[in-house]
């Protein structure tokens, strides 16, 4: 069976069994800040096992993407080197939500293996809680697997939590017999609890039955629950008799690809040599064959990383220095590096990738719509890091040289955050190349190099939000769960309502006092849910004896949480309230929300297809809007942007909104976003004929009301992604108005003609002083003698012939003219060294010059350092010229006396 028809072979026989097909979630987790990526089946439904998020079915089954490559799972080290570590796996899972339980789960699994795989059941181990007679008897006796093949192990292997506290049970694990030449314990348990290689775990049935309150605290859960993962890679290599993952079709086409870029040789010549090498360790220490197999690791290394990369940027993950894009970034860096090693003329990653992408879409159609956005983000950050490795690899040459030679052993926490901060080198880069010279890292003070910059740079930020306990909040949030918030703000902005919950953010409360802080929970409300990109709202609660200042509000699943001040008086649960939007505010934010729907969709229209959303924030001031493209936006690109909106503006179209299915919804055109999660019911919003999205935020009812757009700012977030601000209704007639005053008042100062643009005029004018100060700085050059300054060099001896040191110490601050006055110089000698200082304000520039037939025997970036130091500045730059600062004049004399005595010796 191909991987493809096993991937297929789960679905249909799972749906066979009255399961929901549910699509993997994105890779980039939708409101779970404790996960860095999705990295298990159960992701996605953690909120239905928490009894927050109720399904309209009970039975599930998803083949899910998942990433382990930071954080608690982090296989990064491992991928290449092992047989079934991987960055991006997918995991396949079939889940009940208090349906079946042991028996059911255990049936299915054991099916689904020996008879819809056809994996023979001599091939299968069993394990169990220690415990658990249950699973163990459903084994033996509903199965027929014999006791001797059914092992009970401890907490640490068979038993699973959420979370400290939480949904917790014993798991049962079926474990594949890859045969006994990859194992050297006889004794199945044994071999199985030492972690050999024979016996590999493919499906782990978790069964949730317990509530755990505090650690050893139980309490048997109503209606248990199951979870299952079997890690597709390790069950298709089991099916197709591969012990290796990588050498099964998953792998194949992406690593012939890589290999056809540096060898003529099959993959099979690979393959067959890693083979031999397990019974022939006097052919495994050939040199021949470290380097093949250092070849097919770095070849597998790619290949991984290819998948991690295409389906993380597919995702909307982006590589920068901060959270998942550092992480993506530290994948796309190693994998680079990888193909560096393998070949310096290929891009190996990117074609790579195009191989995956035609491999893939059709079960993951998002690789497909974004595959131009996938290729040029992983073209662009080789491109940007290649500029800089072959620099940073150097500086670490340099140091392990320095440190060998000491006979130390350590590479400094100071050089590690030099390579990561100037060079992009990630902490593991550098401990890998260090690794390969037998050197080690000092992570630890790597980690407070990095602490303090980042200290340095923290800003101060105060928000409205307020400190609240995370297990309160969910535990408020459940408490309610089937009650949810019922929202009337799309259509109202006051109304009244009924205090079902008080909070001081802790613990709930009866009350809350004049001054006093917290959160609330409404039976109704017409206050907006942060969410989307749209902010929560604010405005007022009022009961018969309080006023209440709402600062924000937020939804945990469906329970809306009112982040309060008490104003004054004294509000109280279980009271009458009228809670009351503010007006303005709200009118302002719709108005910003309706115009970036517009914005999106003429920035398709203009810039193309391969424009999607990758972030926004949307206020009652502006709206931000973050994108996916590859180049900064010229002026004409902007202007027709502008135009589009403006127009849809003006034909005074009316917005819709209306619910339906999502299948319905995407049938009609609607647009939905990358990393947003919907429901079963999906709200529309369509604007004329224009622009159709799903989005739940609230808008305005015709396009007229947002009176007019204008884009204030453009610029670059990161690699391949752009940021749009723009302002609509009284904000931008304001901006318009002033900029045209401006505008004429600039003209009036002026006297710019009328048949003349303002930056018309500009232009000249700068081209006019861009002439002025050429004449100045040759006035300024010719003014000195060269002939003079030549009179007092110094002959000195090299293995080139005589040279000559020339001294020249000038009036001047202009380090082009001091640059031309240098070039001059050497010209002049043909063969030497000529160090030139200026006289500035708060420091002076220093440049130095050297022929470039006396290098490598002395460079100018060495000499700058030196007489640089001396006079308490710093500088540096090529072999052949340097340039610098320092501050302290006074020891100038001290200063080319060290340098002469090192030229002139």
């Amino acid at each position: 069976m191909t991987s493809t028809d096993i991937r297929n072979s789960f679905i249909n026989y799972f749906k066979k069994n009255q399961h929901e097909h549910v699509p993997s979630s994105s890779l980039i987790p939708e409101n779970d800040p404790t996960l860095l990526f999705a990295n298990a089946g159960m992701n996605q439904f953690k909120n239905t096992f928490l009894g927050l998020e109720p399904r309209s079915y009970t039975r599930a089954v998803t083949v899910q993407k998942c990433v382990r490559a930071g954080g608690k799972h982090n296989d990064l080290d491992n991928v290449g080197f092992t047989a079934r570590h991987h960055t991006f796996f997918e995991m396949l899972g079939n889940f009940s939500f208090g349906d079946y339980f042991k028996k059911e789960a255990i049936r299915l699994a054991w099916n689904f293996l020996t008879n819809e795989l056809q994996i023979p059941k001599d091939k299968l181990y069993v394990t169990v809680f220690e415990t658990d007679d249950e699973a163990a008897e459903i084994w033996h006796q509903q199965e027929g697997v014999p006791k001797d093949r059914i092992f009970r192990f401890g907490e640490k292997d068979n038993f699973w939590r959420m979370g400290d506290v939480g949904p917790c049970g014993p798991c049962s694990e079926i474990f594949f017999d890859h045969g006994p030449q990859y194992g050297t314990i006889a004794d199945p348990y044994k071999s199985i609890a030492a972690g050999e290689d024979r016996y590999i775990e493919i499906w782990n049935l978790v069964f949730m039955q317990f509530y755990e309150e505090a650690p050893g605290k139980r309490t048997s859960l109503p209606k248990p629950s199951v979870d299952t993962g079997a890690g597709f890679e390790r069950l298709v290599a089991a099916v197709q008799g591969r012990h290796n993952n990588y050498k099964t079709d998953i792998f194949k086409a992406i690593m012939e690809k890589g290999l056809s870029f540096f060898s003529s040789q099959s993959l099979e010549y690979f393959h067959g040599i890693e083979d031999r090498c397990l019974g022939d360790k006097e052919f495994a220490g050939q040199a021949d064959t470290k380097q093949a197999l250092e070849q097919l690791s770095a070849l597998r290394v790619l290949a991984d990383h290819c998948r991690a990369v295409s389906f993380l940027i597919a995702d909307g993950a982006l590589p920068s220095n901060e959270g998942r894009g550092y992480v993506l970034r530290r994948i796309m860096r190693r994998a680079i590096r990888y193909g560096r090693k393998l070949s310096t003329q290929h891009s190996f990653l990117s074609a790579m990738s195009e191989v995956l992408i035609a491999q893939m879409s059709e079960f993951y159609p998002e690789l497909t719509t974004r595959k131009s956005h996938i290729l040029s983000t992983i073209r662009d950050e080789e491109a940007r890091f290649l500029q800089t490795l072959d620099n940073g690899t150097q500086i670490l040459t340099d140091e392990i040289k320095k440190l060998k030679s000491q006979n130390k052993n350590i590479i400094s926490g100071e050089t590690l955050f030099k390579l990561y901060d100037t060079y992009g080198f990630p902490l593991d880069l550098t401990a890998l190349m260090a690794a390969e010279e037998g050197l080690q890292v000092d992570e630890a003070a790597f980690e407070k190099q990095m602490q303090a910059a980042k200290e340095k740079a923290k800003a101060s930020w105060k928000g409205k939000s307020l400190q609240t306990d995370e297990k309160h909040l969910i535990e408020l949030s459940q408490k309610f769960s089937k009650t949810p918030t019922k929202f009337v703000g799309y259509d109202s902005l006051e109304s009244s309502a009924y205090v079902l919950a008080l909070s001081d953010g802790t613990q709930e409360v009866d009350s809350l006092s004049t001054g006093q802080t917290g959160l609330l929970i409404l039976d109704q409300t017409p206050f907006y849910a942060e969410g989307g990109g749209q902010v929560g709202d604010h405005g007022a609660i009022r009961s018969e004896k309080s006023e209440v200042r709402v600062l924000n509000c937020t939804k945990h699943a469906d329970v809306f949480l009112h982040q309060i001040e008490v104003v004054s008086g004294q509000l109280k649960n279980r009271e009458q309230v009228t809670a009351a939007v503010e007006a303005s505010e709200r009118r302002q934010t719709t108005s910003n929300h309706s115009a970036t729907h517009l914005m999106h969709k003429a920035l398709r229209v203009v810039l193309g297809d391969h424009v999607s959303q990758a972030g926004s924030l949307v206020d009652s001031t502006r709206t931000r809007f973050d994108f996916t493209h590859n180049k900064p936006l010229s002026s004409e690109e902007i202007r027709k942007i502008e135009e589009l909106v403006n127009d849809e503006i003006a034909k005074a179209n009316p917005v819709s909104a209306e619910v339906m299915p999502h299948k319905e919804a995407l049938d009609k055109g609607a647009m939905a976003l990358f990393g947003e999660k919907y429901g079963d019911q999906v709200r529309v919003l369509t604007m004329g004929s224009f622009s159709c999205e799903l989005c739940g935020g609230t808008h305005v009812k015709n396009t007229a009301e947002i009176r007019a757009f204008k884009i204030i700012s453009e610029s670059g977030v990161s690699s391949g992604v752009r940021r749009v601000e723009a302002i609509t209704g009284s904000h931008a007639i304001q901006y318009l108005m002033q900029n045209t005053e401006e505008l004429l008042a600039a003209r009036q100062l002026t006297g710019v003609p009328a048949d003349k643009t303002l930056s018309q005029w500009a232009e000249e004018r700068r081209n006019e002083i861009k002439d002025l100060h050429k004449q100045i700085k040759k006035a300024q050059s010719n003014q000195i003698n060269i002939d003079d300054l030549l009179k007092a060099a110094q002959t000195f001896n090299t293995a080139a012939g005589q040279a000559q040191l020339v001294f020249a110490d000038l009036p001047i601050d202009d380090r082009d003219v001091l640059s031309q006055i240098s070039d001059q110089l050497k010209n002049k000698i043909q063969k030497g060294v000529v160090i030139t200082v200026g006289t500035g304000d708060a420091s002076h520039p220093v440049i130095i010059s050297v022929s470039k037939d006396l290098n490598p025997q002395l460079k100018a970036g060495d000499l700058l350092k030196d007489f640089a130091q001396a006079m308490g500045g710093k500088g540096g730059g090529r072999p052949d010229f340097a340039q610098g600062a320092v501050p302290d004049r006074s020891k100038l004399s001290q200063a080319y006396d060290l340098i002469s005595k090192k030229i002139l010796q």
